[in-house]
């Protein structure tokens, strides 16, 4: 017959250990759901922290010189564009990009400043200039001789846009260059891979794109022209 007092002391003895070991195991657990929990919030608000981050970025990125902000000062600037490329010119009088509105460029003069060419309800003149083509170099001449003889239209603007810009090409850098040849009127300066020039689909130097008040393209040239071509050029393509 077993002892009921050694049964008892038994008892007692292995029922103690037993409920410390309960104890033990559940506070575990409860420390690895803790930890658990902390590391899921933590990882989640890395998330919710990267999200903002990088639509912040893309943001920027697509607002290029348009956002306000300022840009190094530099031969070459990012440029942005909105809208669709224009085809590369190959035949001025039946140029398919004619009627087509360019694309909105924004990007930044030598010094960094934001610029974007963009419809100001006025007729534009764009240019596209190399530092280092001759025919560049003989037109600025002219494009400021039809300024001053007043037969230019009083209500065209013109915007200068700088690209290819090479430092092993005589005139380089640009932003010296069109001070020296006594440039009058603003600046862009394409990005190295001439995304503003690609943009508008230049094929030859200098460029001219005519864009109406709403930025439709009216024509586009390539190469010298004199002042009197020039004028009439421009007036058979003005709106009257």
């Amino acid at each position: 017959m077993a002892n009921p007092k050694a049964n008892a002391k038994s008892t007692g003895s292995s029922t103690q250990p037993s409920a410390r070991r309960t104890q033990y195991i559940v506070g575990a657990i409860v420390a690895v759901v803790v930890l658990i929990i902390a590391v899921v919030i933590f990882a989640g608000g890395n998330n919710d922290d990267s999200s903002t981050s990088n639509t912040s970025a893309t943001t920027a990125t697509a607002a290029g010189g348009s956002g306000g902000t300022s840009a190094g000062p530099g031969e070459n600037q990012p440029v942005t564009y909105t809208g669709d490329v224009l085809t590369p010119l190959e035949d001025p009088t039946n140029d398919a990009a004619r009627g087509k509105v360019a694309p909105t460029l924004s990007g930044y003069a030598f010094d960094g400043s934001p610029l974007a060419l963009a419809p100001t309800g006025a007729p534009t003149l764009v240019v596209f200039l190399a530092h280092w083509c001759p025919h560049c170099n003989a037109e600025i001449p002219r494009l400021i001789e039809w300024k001053a003889s007043g037969k230019m239209p009083a209500d065209l603007n013109i915007v200068g846009v700088s690209t290819a810009a090479r430092n092993d090409q005589p005139n380089y850098p640009p932003s010296k260059w069109v001070v020296d040849m006594k440039w009058p009127w603003a600046v862009m300066a394409d990005s190295e891979a001439q995304d503003a020039a690609v943009a508008y689909g230049v094929s030859g130097y200098p460029g001219l794109v005519l864009l109406d008040g709403e930025g439709k393209v009216l024509a586009r040239r390539s190469g010298e022209v004199g002042v009197t071509e020039l004028d009439a050029w421009a007036r058979e393509y003005l709106p009257v």
